[in-house]
């Protein structure tokens, strides 16, 4: 069921949520599509309702679980595929995404489910931070990168689609350090969404919120406990493995299933890449192993 923030935008509430913006005519824009065809099946259903029919998606993100839906839709549709550039990649390779978790090898099949791998979505448009119009409608991207590489949020009748920018408790609870690319442009990118003026804001996942800065602070303060508990763990020098396995022992999280470590894995590395820009670590290898430890 789309549940209506302004005139023409709204979204279906979901474990992804969807955005949809209204054109001047029958046509209508999705903001993501889930993580399979389940969700967006109703999405188009509502809208066929009400004689709309979709002609663009625009993906906030390259995550399977935010374009899984693509590929039904397309075929459904015609519609047109709107990604930022880099992101677009991966809705055109979808194995890249648990490839690249995996250590750039060729992952194992616990790697290989819908969660991970969505199926291939054309990619029509590109898209860059700034001014987007699409089907008769004035949108903004706004960079979000550090969550993936070149994440965007989209502003809209000061309707904030803010991806996963931010994460609400339950997913901060079940992964206690949740997936970064990037710390280093994670935390830019939470000032730059804070800085968006907008009256609400549809995260990726969960509820709603008057404005971002609700959810950024918890998030930044994850980031920064994290790292700063990455420091005082390598007070003697420390293997990536090792600081991962102490940092969940320390958060008390305990990932049962290989796709929930191996989005932990890259992000041990995303910290340890950002603390030594930092000056906080230093790294070298040494008796064949990868060490890190604190200045």
């Amino acid at each position: 069921m789309l549940v209506e923030l302004t005139e023409r935008v709204s979204y279906a509430p979901g474990g992804v949520n969807i955005g949809v913006v209204l054109a001047d005519d029958d046509r209508a824009i999705l903001i993501d599509t889930g993580l399979n065809d389940t969700s967006v099946r109703k999405v188009l259903r509502d809208l066929d309702a009400v004689g709309r029919r979709v002609t663009d998606i625009i993906n906030t993100h390259g995550h399977a679980d935010h374009f899984g839906g693509n590929a039904f839709t397309v075929k459904r549709t015609g519609a047109r595929v709107y990604a930022p550039r880099w992101d677009e990649t991966i809705l055109r390779y979808p194995l890249f995404q648990p490839l690249s978790l995996f250590a750039g090898a060729d992952p194992p099949s616990s790697m290989r489910t819908g969660f991970m791998l969505a199926a291939e979505s054309p990619v029509d448009v590109i898209f860059d931070a700034g001014p987007l119009a699409i089907a008769g409608v004035d949108l903004e991207a706004v960079s979000l990168a550090g969550h993936s590489g070149n994440q965007m949020g989209i502003l809209v009748d000061g309707v904030f689609f803010c991806a996963d920018v931010i994460l609400p408790e339950r997913v901060i609870e079940r992964y206690k350090m949740p997936y970064l690319y990037s710390v280093r442009d994670h935390l830019p990118s939470l000032d730059r969404a804070e800085a968006v003026s907008h009256h609400i804001t549809v995260p990726g996942h969960g509820p709603t919120l008057e404005h971002v800065s609700v959810g950024v602070t918890p998030n930044r303060n994850l980031v920064i406990q994290v790292a700063e508990m990455i420091v005082d763990i390598c007070a003697e020098p420390r293997t990536p493995e090792d600081v991962l396995a102490l940092v969940l022992e320390r958060l008390n999280a305990d990932p049962g299933d290989a796709p929930s470590y191996y989005l932990l894995h890259p992000t041990a590395f995303a910290y340890l890449s950002y603390l030594e820009a930092e000056g906080a670590l230093e790294h070298r290898i040494e008796r064949r192993r990868s060490l890190w430890q604190r200045r």
